[in-house]
Formats: C-alpha cells, sequence, structure tokens
C-alpha cells in the first residue's frame, strides 16, 4: 500500500547516523530467507538501501523479466541490494560502483552468498570511463536511485550508450523528488536519455503489491533502433 511505502521512506529518512553504523536491513523474499544487507553511516548516498533499491528488488521477484542465466550489471549498486536480489533468482551480476563501496558490496555478497542460484561478482565502473572489461552487451541493466547530481547526467548517459546492446533492457528505477534542483535534473536527465532511447514506464500495478508507491517510479530502456535496420 501507498501507506506502508511512506512508512517506509519516513522510516528510512529519519535513520540517525548512529543508528545505522552497522545498521543490518533485513529484505524479505517470496521464496526462502531474508536477504541481509548491512549499511554504512560513513560514506554518502551509496551505504544505504533506498526505497527505490526495494522497489527494484521486489519487482524482480514478480518475475515480469526473466533472470535466469541472464547477464545482468547493476549501476551505482551501493549495497548491492537489487544485484543480488537478481543473482537469487538466478542471474549472473555483475554489481558495480565506486572503489569506497566495493568492501561494503564485497561483505553484502558474502553474507548472501548461500542464497544465490546465480553468480554474482564486484566491480569498480566509474561512469563515463572504459567498459571494455563489461563487454559483451548485457542482458539487463540495473538503476535504483541514480540520478542525483546534474555532474553524473553525462557521464551516466555515456556508460549507458557504452553499455547497451540492441537486445539489452535497462530497468531504471527512481524516487521522485521535488525539492530543490531534483525536478529540474531529472526533467533533464529523461531529456537526454531519449536522444538515443524509448522509454517505457512499468505501471504501479505490476510493481509488488507491498513494495510500491505513487512517487516510485520503473521504467523500462531500450535503445532505439537504426533506421532501416531489422
Amino acid at each position: 500500500s501507498s501507506a506502508r511505502g511512506g512508512e517506509r521512506r519516513g522510516r528510512a529518512a529519519s535513520l540517525s547516523a548512529a543508528a545505522m553504523a552497522g545498521f543490518v536491513r533485513q529484505l524479505e523474499r517470496r521464496d526462502g530467507p531474508a536477504l541481509r544487507l548491512e549499511q554504512r553511516a560513513a560514506g554518502g548516498v551509496g551505504c544505504v538501501v533506498w526505497d527505490a533499491a526495494l522497489v527494484l528488488a521486489k519487482f524482480l521477484e514478480t518475475g515480469a523479466c526473466p533472470l535466469a542465466r541472464r547477464h545482468v550489471l547493476e549501476l551505482g549498486a551501493g549495497t548491492g541490494a537489487v544485484g543480488i536480489m537478481a543473482a537469487t533468482l538466478g542471474a549472473n551480476v555483475t554489481v558495480t560502483d565506486l572503489e569506497e563501496l566495493q568492501e561494503l558490496l564485497l561483505v553484502n555478497i558474502e553474507n548472501n552468498k548461500h542464497l544465490v542460484t546465480g553468480s554474482v561478482r564486484a566491480k569498480v565502473l566509474k561512469w563515463g570511463e572504459d567498459v571494455t572489461e563489461f563487454q559483451p552487451p548485457p542482458d539487463y541493466i540495473l538503476m535504483a536511485d541514480c540520478i542525483y547530481y546534474e555532474e553524473s547526467l553525462e557521464p551516466l548517459l555515456k556508460t549507458l550508450k557504452d553499455l547497451t546492446g540492441p537486445d539489452t533492457c535497462v530497468l531504471c528505477c527512481y524516487e521522485q523528488r521535488t525539492m530543490g534542483k531534483n525536478p529540474e535534473i531529472e526533467r533533464k536527465y529523461f531529456e537526454l536519455l531519449q536522444v538515443d532511447f524509448e522509454l517505457e514506464k512499468i505501471p504501479l500495478d505490476k510493481h509488488d503489491e507491498e513494495y510500491r508507491s505513487e512517487d516510485i517510479h520503473i521504467v523500462t530502456i531500450h535503445r532505439k533502433r537504426a533506421v532501416g535496420s531489422f
């Protein structure tokens, strides 16, 4: 319910840094034990399981996108919640983020490895830089709450263009924020994205029935087909 969504958002936002130090977030799964995800008080935005990550992880469990034996890459993985969930659903996953988040990603991979039915590994990927080692293009790219900073939009778009093949499906989940420059950054991101990509919003009733919220959106993104190609 959206009430539950609001309550979750409130809880996530109100955790003090002290309460979050080494705080373990449990993410229930439909089948079997919950994921156990460590968070960090220090280290900025990447160290908490954000609500958009919960919504996307639980959406993957609906089975709308077949993940078994698929090659999956998560961008801006943070705690690794979404990518690790995909790995419990049989995907072969690479979770990526900056150097300073690798230790947290490795801890969470280790904590949940007994639940993984595919595979999962962590790698450094800085947006805008060379992506040769991540080729060939993955079947799926997962992104939860990656639209924050204006200066990261161009590097993120470059990385998406460099990583995606004609059959890659990007699942982008984000919380719509109305504060400060957020609406402007969001608008610019989707405007730039539509130069090379087609976007389609997944209706709210297709999200997990408990982990959904009116202001958290999931969008599928595909490369535009070249004119005249088949």
